[in-house]
Parts: structure tokens; sequence; C-alpha cells
């Protein structure tokens, strides 16, 4: 373990003795971004991981995003809190300058104890004196003032006690990592216990004023002094550090933090670090602009951040140690770095937006012309040749320049591109789809072999890349994919290439960035699509548009360390893949920006360089290895439930009214708390992404449900699930009682409707069998009125008169139609519809038989259209003789001339509530004396039975189908003064006539 420390301390030494100058990642918080104001004298972390801050306007918690900010109006005795602690409950102590102590317990903030002995209690510091178990005491003293000893009994009562220091002068109280109490004095260090001070003789300590102390992690501890920190153990110093730093070098405030670096401020001097294992000093505060400061505390939180609270500046949070950065305000010439290489003595050559950059012992310098001014061009890459630098930039002269700076050569040309081979051939990528080939290093275009790459022609294609691996292939990078080559003589001997393509991988034929060989002899090319890995092994080729949830697409840069894993810089940011796992850094993990576009990994420090639009920033592999990503946990903040809040999370139950819930949870991470992400799982759903840290819940149904909240930072796992159960009661119209009253009500209607239901379908039955059975009275007197009784009587007399006339064979004709006649009718007085063939030939006879009675006084026709199918077609029977009958009787035979009965059958289209209809058309016509005269004959008691019974029987069967009633009777001399006779009109719609399907 000791030779691990070591080893350690000399990697943390040599980062930081090359990198003095550097600026650390931070955060800086001021009143602008919550903080209750920006003057901050104390710091501490609670046992639930959220910092909280003393200001001269009151007190602030801060959970990584948002400040919340206690005031007088919340309950506090004064704005001007100095001093803070947390109790052994997790309460808080709140130390007013000079208003006494605050206690912040449940939520509230009440008065604790704002005076002693009828005095006002003034305090700059509070302590916990943790020497006895059983005993709660708080000290709360003031600097070269007394110690005010609190005393809280276990019913609540408080005993003071007041002790004077005199004669000596006390700065401040410390407690020591074993519980001792130790005071700060002027005149050196001093036991505090039992309530009394000793002093501490320790050989080689001054009798000086001590100003702050620090604990250390083996047991030690540092103290401040004027211009000395003394690390003491057991009493004895063991290790001395001079500050000569200001006129004034009183150590004031210090740190010893994890690494066991110290940090420590002087009066009004900002703050410095000094490395684990050095003694030299670094100036952070100066980087942040902190030189003429004062700074208060420091205080490290349980992720290794480094908090430093100031007078006026507000508080700073140093985060991600392992991340160091330069930009302009270190004096780099341009913030934009797009190539980076080292020289053997260690310094840093930068290709800039701006020229070329060197870096020496934490100074800037530019490499400048033979007019002694620094190039300003826009540099591409640098590649190093055996300590030789080859810079390709947008230099305007097409020949090579070289110059040399502090005995490092450098040959500058114009260019995108270039690679000296093992051969010793010189190869330049130019813009227009073509690499030079030259034995010499010069830029006589005669000397130079001209090779294109895709195609054979001159085009705008950007040669990015040219790179030999192991083997002496070639690879050429370019805007439009990657090239495979060797150099070969062709026939005539002159140099030119042997060319591969990738046409099939999406990647490689696509814009090329950036190739490279780890030392599994794998290739690895970047592009703006992703990167690929080809194995020179087995040219088997892997490629990866994405890792995990990481887009690779628009990679501009790789490296591999000393662990062969592969860093990627990309436009998004920089990525370590590792394997199948990707960690992601950008901004919100320390970069200073997201746009990465250059690498180079120095491995004799294990150290990334990267560079950015933002400047250059080295990460030092080591510390990021060793650093422990906190384990993150969700924390429920509150829940609301209508208007209800709760700070009690177990057994929630809500009442019926409290159907909107909102819940407010936080995963802690002040190193980098904006990638912190949530996903929830409500009731054994699947696990939902939030980007917020809380939850709404609207219109929840009752029942019970359990929740589930997790988090994760950048490249962290996910954390254990924060659980809550909470319970929604039902109202009483969710409740099982009243889905039974719901279930008999509902069962009680159901019975009532189908006892209703059923009287209404015995009604629609007895309606439909009246009806039925009306429909067959009408039958049968429809039957009598076809034989009715004159008809009878006339017949019978015909019959005899023909038989006294001795024309016994026109008797027998006659009577042997009307047996015809009845027969049939007989024959069809059961069918509801008859064939219209079968109609048509009852009519015949019928007619026939009035023919021979009245003596030829009468002709007829029957029509029928051509798309009428006799022997298909049925009408209902028994409802054409009683018209034909009426316009004999009352049409033709009283008119004194010879009648003409016409009868057509026929198909027309007929609008029926808004649609047509394909009806038969039946027309009965005569040129009798018309219905208007006939009524004049007619006795006023008359009834036409027959008419009447069919008029009857169609409108019971137009009701029973829901048609129009069929029936229409004209007088012709309405239509024609000329004319006169009768039309009677039957429209049959499709549901009063059927058409026999023939099989």
């Amino acid at each position: 373990m000791v030779k691990k420390n070591i080893i350690f301390a000399v990697l943390f030494l040599i980062f930081f003795i090359n990198i003095h100058s550097q600026t650390p990642s931070y955060y800086h918080y001021t009143s602008s971004d919550g903080l209750a104001s920006s003057t901050v004298y104390d710091i501490i972390q609670d046992k639930d991981g959220f910092m909280w801050f003393a200001t001269a306007n009151g007190i602030s918690k801060f959970d990584g995003n948002h400040f919340a900010t206690f005031r007088t109006k919340d309950g506090l005795n004064s704005n001007s809190i100095i001093s803070l602690l947390e109790g052994k409950n997790g309460e808080l102590y709140i130390g007013n300058f000079e208003k006494g102590i605050n206690l912040f317990k449940n939520g509230k903030i009440e008065n604790y104890c704002s005076e002693i002995d009828g005095i006002s209690l003034v305090i700059s510091y509070l302590i916990l004196d943790t020497s006895k178990k059983n005993e709660h005491k708080i000290i709360a003293y003031n600097g070269w003032g007394d110690i005010n000893l609190i005393n809280e009994t276990a019913s609540g009562k408080l005993n003071t006690k007041v002790i004077n220091g005199l004669p000596v002068y006390i700065n401040k109280l410390e407690k020591l990592a074993n519980g001792d109490l130790m005071a700060l004095t002027t005149v050196g260090l001093y036991d505090f216990k039992a309530e009394s001070l000793s002093k501490l003789n320790i050989e080689g300590l001054p009798e000086t004023s001590v100003f702050c102390l620090a604990n250390g992690n083996d047991g030690s501890y540092f103290i401040g002094t004027q211009g000395t920190i003394y690390q003491l153990k057991n009493k004895v110093i063991i290790g001395t550090y001079k500050i000569d730093l200001a006129a004034n070098n009183d150590v004031i405030a210090i740190l010893s933090d994890k690494n066991r670096n110290i940090w420590f401020s002087t009066r009004n001097s900002g703050f410095h670090m000094i490395p684990n294992g050095s003694n030299k000093i670094i100036d952070i505060g100066s980087k942040l602009g902190l030189q003429n400061t004062l700074v208060n505390k420091y205080f490290e939180d349980n992720e290794g951040n480094i908090w430093v609270s100031t007078f006026g500046k507000g508080v700073f949070c140093i985060n991600n140690l392992y991340l160091k950065s330069y930009n302009e305000n270190d004096g780099l010439h341009n913030n934009n770095i797009y190539s980076i290489a080292k020289d053997s003595s260690g310094k840093l050559i930068l290709g800039t937006f701006n020229g070329v950059s060197i870096l020496e012992n934490g100074k800037f310098d530019q490499i400048k012309n033979e007019y002694n001014k620094p190039f300003s061009e826009y540099i591409y890459s640098i590649n190093n040749s055996n300590n030789e630098f080859f810079v390709c930039g947008s230099f305007l002269k097409n020949e090579i320049s070289t110059i040399s700076y502090k005995d490092i050569k450098f040959h500058l040309f114009n260019g995108l591109s270039f690679c000296k081979l093992s051969n010793g051939l010189f190869l330049f990528g130019g813009r227009t789809n073509s690499i030079s080939l030259q034995n010499e290093l010069n830029y006589d275009q005669n000397q130079a072999v001209q090779v294109h790459i895709f195609g054979e022609d001159r085009s705008t294609n950007r040669i990015n890349q040219i790179f030999e691996d192991s083997e002496k292939t070639i690879w050429i990078g370019t805007g439009l994919g990657l090239c495979k080559a060797s150099v070969l003589l062709d026939k005539v001997g002159k140099l030119t290439l042997k060319k591969t393509f990738f046409k099939s991988n999406p990647i490689l034929n696509s814009k090329i960035n950036a190739i490279i060989q780890d030392n599994d002899n794998h290739i690895w090319i970047a592009g703006e699509k992703g990167i690929v890995s080809y194995n020179l092994k087995n040219n088997a080729i892997s490629s990866y548009v994405t890792i995990g949830d990481q887009d690779l697409s628009s990679s501009t840069s790789l490296v591999s360390d000393k662990k062969n894993r592969i860093w990627v810089g990309n436009m998004k940011g920089l990525y370590l893949v590792d394997g199948n796992t990707i960690k992601y850094f950008n901004r919100q993990t320390g970069l200073p920006s997201d746009e990465v576009y250059s690498l180079f990994y120095d491995q004799e420090k294990n150290q990334l360089a990267i560079g950015s639009s933002g400047g250059i920033t080295f990460l030092d592999i080591d510390l990021f290895d060793n650093a422990v990503l906190p384990q993150l946990q969700v924390k429920i903040i509150s829940v609301k439930a209508g208007d209800s809040i709760y700070t009690n999370y177990n057994h929630l139950v809500f009442e019926p009214e409290q159907r909107n819930v909102s819940i407010n949870f936080k995963a802690l991470n002040f190193s980098s708390s904006g990638s912190v992400m949530y996903q929830y799982k409500l009731d054994g759903t699947k696990w939902k992404d939030i980007h917020d840290d809380f939850l709404n819940f609207l219109s929840l149904k009752n029942g019970n449900y359990n929740l589930l909240i997790r988090a994760k930072s950048q490249n962290s796992y996910w954390s254990n699930p924060a659980q809550i159960s909470f319970e929604v009661k039902p109202r009483f119209t969710e409740t099982i009682w009243f889905k039974f009253l719901m279930l008999l009500i509902v069962a009680l209607v159901s019975s009532l409707m189908v006892a209703w239901h059923a009287r209404i379908q015995q009604r629609k039955t007895r309606k439909k069998l009246k009806l039925n059975q009306r429909i067959n009275d009408l039958k049968h007197q429809a039957l009598s009125a076809m034989m009715n009784p004159h008809f009878i009587f006339n017949s019978l007399n015909s019959v005899q008169y023909l038989i006294n006339s001795n024309r016994n064979e026109e008797a027998n004709d006659y009577i042997a139609i009307m047996a015809k006649l009845i027969r049939k009718n007989l024959e069809t007085a059961g069918s509801g519809f008859i064939l219209l063939s079968e109609e048509i030939n009852r009519l015949k006879l019928y007619l026939n038989l009035e023919k021979l009675r009245f003596q030829e006084r009468f002709s007829y026709e029957i029509i029928t259209g051509n798309d009428i199918d006799l022997n298909t077609l049925m009408i209902p029977n028994m409802i054409l003789q009683p018209f034909v009958e009426n316009a004999l009787w009352h049409g033709i035979i009283n008119s004194g001339v010879k009648g003409l009965l016409t009868i057509s059958f026929s198909f027309e289209n007929v609008e029926i509530d808004g649609e047509i209809c394909k009806s038969l058309m039946i027309k009965v016509t005569d040129n009798g004396i018309g219905i208007i005269e006939a009524r004049k004959h007619k006795k006023a008691d008359h009834i036409s039975k027959g008419i009447q019974i069919i008029e009857e029987r169609l409108r019971l069967l137009s009701e029973k189908m829901e048609l129009p009633q069929p029936i229409m009777i004209d007088d012709l001399s309405n239509q024609n003064n000329n004319s006169h006779g009768t039309e009677v009109i039957i429209s049959l719609p499709p549901p009063l006539y059927q058409i026999i399907v023939k099989e």
C-alpha cells in the first residue's frame, strides 16, 4: 500500500509540475445563480448529501442544480449567517453573527439559543463536542472571545456555561480526526479538554499565531501559521511548507484532500495548492480571478470535489481533478487546436487556427517566419518523423519552408496531410484527389509523381490523412472514403500505387478523418459516419456507428493508450472505447468544449492531450482510472397529493379527492450534475425515461401503487432504485358496496326492461296475429267478392236463357268456363302471391265469360312489358279482378258504346323515401263513363265491396312492410277534356312483388 501511494504521489507530482499554470475544471456559483449571497462564510454537506452554505444574506441548500434559500422570513434570527453545524440526528444548527443559534429540523426553522445569562450570543464558529457519547454539547464561540458551552438534556432543556480563555486569545477551535478538540491561539496550539485549555509543547513549533487546521488521511493534521504550514502527527512535526507569496503570508484556510494535496489560502491573496509529495506551490486562484480575494473555507465533499467559499465572489466547485486546461487566457494563441505533437525534450507542438504554438514548462510561444513574425496560417496537421516536424497548413508559397526553433526543425508547406514512409519516400496529400510521391524532400513538381486516388482525374477530394502501418501498407483517408494502397513501380519504372477501396462499407465509403494502429495490430479509422476496426491478421472489419447509446458519427481523431483502449475525438465530445463499453466526456464532465478536433497520447506520462475549440486539455489517465465514480442514490424530496405535502413517505394513504400526485426526487452529483438521467417504473411497467427530477401523476385511479425511480450519471451504471408505495382511497362510487348496489339496480332495471319488452313483444305478436287473421279474412272475402251473388245470379240466368233457346252448345261452353274460373279461384285462395301468368289466365277466363254474357259488347287486351317474365314474376293474389269487374259494370256497360278494357304490366323506376325503386306498374284502363260520372249513378249507400277489400288488404300489406299506399284511381277526363273513362294504377314496389329465381 505504501509503495502504491508513493507511485501515485510521484505521478501526481509529475502531472502538476508540468501544468502549474493550467486551469482546473470547476463550477462557479454566485447570487445570480440563486445562492443567497456571493459572500459565503461556511460550507457543510449533510448526511443526505446536500450542500449547505452560510452567507451574508441567509443560508442556501444546494442539490447540484437548484438553490433553496432561507432567510428571516423563514424563521432565521438574522440573515447574517456565519457558521453551520449538523447534529447527531441530521438536524442543522445555524450560527447567526450577532443573534445566537437557530435550529433547522423537520423542515422548520426555530430559535435554539439567542442569549446566555441575558447577554446576546455572538458567534463566529460552531462545533459539536462528541467526546461523550450520551451528551449533546455544542460549542459556540467568537474569535478572541468567550467559549459558550450549550448542553441539551434528553428533555430538551439547555444548560449553558461560559468559559473565558484569557490570557490566551483563541483564533479557532478545531476537532481532530480522533475527536479531540484543539484550540488554535495566538501563541500556538492548546488542548481543550474537560472545559479547560492546556498548552501543547511541540518541538520545532514556535509560539506563533495558528489560524487554521486540517486533518490528513493518515492521522496527521496540518496547521496554517504566519508564513508556514506544519504537518504534525502524535505531537511531532513531520513536514514543513514555507509560504512566501505576498506581503501577508498568514495561512488562514487549509484543506488536505483525499489525494493528500494541500489547499490553502493566505489573507486576501486567493488560494493555492501543494501537490502530494511536492513542495511546489501552484497558484489556482489567479486562474479563477481570485488572486486578491479572501477565501473563507475549503470543503471536500463525498465525491472528492473541492468547494471554495469566498468573500464577495461566491463559491467554487473544483471537480474532475484529472482534467486541467489551457486556453487563450493562459497565453495560448488560439483556442482551436487541430493537431498535437511532442518533441524529444517534452515540448508540445500545437497546430492551431492561427499558426503553430509551442508549450514548454507551462508557457506558450509561437514559431516565426524569416521576418521574425509568427505564422498565422491554418494548420491542418503536424507529423513527427525522427524529431523533425512536418507542418501541413494553408501556406501561400508552393514550396517547403524549413525553420528551426530551439533545435527543433520544422518543415512547413501548403497541404492537408503528410507521411514519410519507412523506405524514405515522402507522401503529400492535397485537395484535388491526389497525393504526391517524392524520393526527396522538395516541392519540385517535375520530380514528384502525382497519383489520383478515386478515379484517374483531378477532382475536389481532400486527402485528410496518410498513414503507414507496421506491415508497410499505406492507408489514405479522403473526403470520399478510405483507400488501402501499396507502392509499386509501373512498367516504365515509375512510382505508382496499387489501390483497394471499401465501397460496400458505409463508414469507409464516406469522409475519413483519422487513422491509427493499436497494440493488437488493429487499424482504427474514424470518419463522419462512425469508426471502424480493421484486423491486419485476418482482414476482418468491425464497424461502429454506435456503442451502447452513444453516437460515434462525426468522429475526428483517435489514439490508443497503454491498456489498448481507444480514445475517440468527436464533434460531440470525447469517447473512451474499452471493448464493448464506452465512456463519454463533454462540457458537463469538465471539457472546455464539446468539439474535439485532435488527440495526442503521451505514453511516458500516461496522459492524454485533447485539442478542441476551447483550447487544450490534459487528462491524467492514472488519476482518471483511480477516481471512484460516486454511487448515485435517488432521494425522495417531497410528495404532494392534492393540496397536502408529505415528508414521511411510509404507508402513504391519500383521500379519494387526492388524485393528482407530485413527487420530487434528486440524485446528487455535483461534479457533473447536468448529466444525471432518471427512469421510473410504476406498478411493474417498463422503465420510462424522464428528463426532470419530478413526476406528476394526474387523475390516478383508486388502488395501491408501487413506484421505483433510478438514476445514472454520464459514465455510471444505473443506481439502486428508490421505492415509494402509496394508496389512493376509492370514492364511494368506486367501492365494492357501490358496485354491488349498482349491480342490484342494474339487475332490477334489467328485469323490468325484460318484462316490459316481453309485454311489448306480446302486443306485437297479438297485433301481428290479428293482422294475419284480418288478411286471411280479406282473402276469403276477396274470394267471395270474386264470386259475388250478382255475377252468379246473372250467369245462371244466362245459362237458363241459352238452354231455353236450345243453344245447348253455348250453354255448355258457358258452364265449362264458369267452372274453370271457380276452380282456379278455389285453387289459389290460400296463396299470398301467385304467378302473373296464372293471374292473367284467370282474368281471361273471367273476361271471356263476361263477353259471352254481354254479347260481345266490349273487347279487352292484356299488355306485358318486354322486361316481364310471366313465369317468374309473382304478385299478391286476388287483387285485380275486382278492379276489372268494376271497370266493366260501372264504366263500359253503362256507356252505351262498345267498350275497350286494357290491362298492362310494366316495370318503372319510382322514388320511395328518397331512393329509386324498380316497381311493377299495373294499369286497368277503360273507355267507359269515368269514375266521376259513375259515382253519380251509384246509390248513396252503395259500397264496392271487392275494391274496398283489395284496398284494405294492400294497405295492410303496405303498413306491414312500411311502404306508401300503392293504389291510385284517376278519371281520364282530368287529363284531357276529349277523353273519358277511368284508369286504375296499382304500384307494387319490390316487397309487394316477387321474382322466382330459376335453378
